[in-house]
């Protein structure tokens, strides 16, 4: 018997292989067997071969590898059954030298992501005749595993030297910009504890309910603006003619319902004008469905990206649709949050996403703990910077609010003592805080 007789239920059909090229890759493989680990941190698995004895070829292969066994060419061949091995004894003589290994692997792995492409297109297409099927979920099923291939080639073992070189580089572009080198929140002692919102960066700013979570995004954003980023503003829980109300009282500094009501004095009328001249003319994008999943939110990222495109804002997690309604909400928060993590890296932007903080967390009249963030521990373990804004009642009875850096990657943690001006939705830092 032969390999090659086999029946497979991978059936070749018409999706694009190359059997020159699976044989030559596990060829290469089986005459220098460190050539494994290359293949192997490419994310090598038996779906990458469409030829038979190339699936059978590479499958021992990879099981020999995760027990700690040899995968040179004689060990793989004689572990095939005894009839079969004249298929497996041939491919390992497909090649004289290991030179083309590099050229075989880009061509398997480039063949494999065309064939996931194509199994991926003909689900939406299964799933858009399906009798019963919503469109909007159809379109996010399409956009998660699209989103899966796209960011499958992920980061690639480099040498020291590369890693030295890339640093050094990093920081002479600090150097040169000063201490907040990524997009500053305009809040200084909050500037010198982050340097600014980094590129790749899941930032969460998490509250209780009403304690201005989506004001102080709003002021996040203005101060992107007025530095001049792009910023793109998803408002999941409000409209955007409500969210642009807080811009125009918070650049103005005149009161929301001063404006709102027209009982503008003159002063204030210029203020107003000049705060609608610049949220005419920034480069602000604002999205306000309430039923987006995290696919939605990529793909209109992604479009706006090929524009230009340097923070993101979510507001908020727990109301982002979530791909699976049906899996436990820790899972769907958790997938969320992944979601939007792996948007911040595909993009090289920092994303902010808010989140809601449990409602025992009021109860101590301190700094939520990261355990307190709503729905899922991963919230708070995904992210890279977490602030929670929160309020204390002193000892004279009077609020006094803080945005407090509970976790932070690279960078201090602790307290900031602001002022929170909710007639005009403005914060800014207490200049006489004891903190300082």
């Amino acid at each position: 018997m032969r390999l090659t007789d086999i029946t497979s239920t991978n059936s070749v059909g018409h999706k694009p292989y190359d059997r020159d090229a699976e044989q030559g890759m596990l060829a290469c493989i089986g005459k220098n067997t460190e050539l494994m680990a290359d293949a192997i941190e490419r994310g090598m698995v038996m779906d990458w071969f469409m030829d038979v004895t190339s699936q059978f070829v590479a499958q021992q292969m990879i099981n020999n590898e995760k027990e700690g066994k040899a995968v040179d060419d004689i060990t793989i061949a004689l572990s095939v059954p005894e009839g079969a091995r004249e298929d497996a004894f041939l491919l390992f003589d497909r090649v004289e030298t290991t030179a083309q290994f590099f050229f075989f692997l880009d061509k398997v792995e480039e063949l494999y992501v065309k064939r996931k492409t194509i199994d991926t297109c003909h689900m939406l297409l299964d799933e858009a005749y399906s009798h019963g099927s919503r469109a909007k979920e159809t379109v996010d099923k399409g956009g998660i595993e699209f989103s899966k291939l796209a960011l499958k080639e992920g980061s690639r073992l480099k040498t020291g030297k590369e890693v030295l070189e890339a640093t050094w580089e990093s920081i002479l572009e600090r150097q040169k910009k000063g201490a907040v080198n990524g997009v500053p929140s305009g809040i200084r002692s909050l500037d010198n504890m982050t340097s600014g919102w980094q590129p790749n960066d899941l930032i969460v700013l998490a509250a209780r309910t009403s304690v201005g979570k989506t004001a102080f995004s709003i002021e996040l954003a203005l101060e992107a603006l007025r530095k001049k980023k792009t910023v793109q503003f998803f408002s999941l829980e409000m409209v955007n003619e409500s969210v642009m109300e807080r811009m125009l009282a918070n650049v103005s500094g005149v009161p929301a319902r001063v404006i709102i009501d027209k009982v503008m004095k003159r002063g204030q009328e210029e203020d107003v004008e000049r705060a609608k001249d610049f949220l005419s003319n920034c480069p602000l994008f604002m999205e306000d469905a309430g039923d987006m999943s995290v696919a939605t939110i990529r793909a209109k990222a992604r479009r706006l990206a090929k524009q230009g495109l340097d923070m993101i804002i979510v507001d908020y997690c727990q109301i982002v649709r979530p791909e699976d309604p049906k899996i436990p909400r820790e899972q769907q928060v958790a997938s969320i949050t992944w979601g939007l993590k792996a948007l911040a890296k595909e993009l090289r932007i920092p994303v902010i996403m808010l989140s809601q903080v449990n409602r025992n967390a009021d109860q101590t009249n301190q700094c939520p703990k990261i355990s307190d963030l709503a729905d899922s521990d991963r919230v708070g373990r995904d992210a890279d910077v977490v602030l929670m804004l929160w309020k204390k009642i002193n000892d004279k009875g009077d609020d006094q609010t803080f945005i407090e850096v509970a976790k932070q990657r690279n960078g201090r943690l602790g307290p900031v003592e602001l002022n929170f001006l909710a007639s005009k939705q403005q914060f800014e830092e207490r200049t006489d805080s004891r903190l300082n």
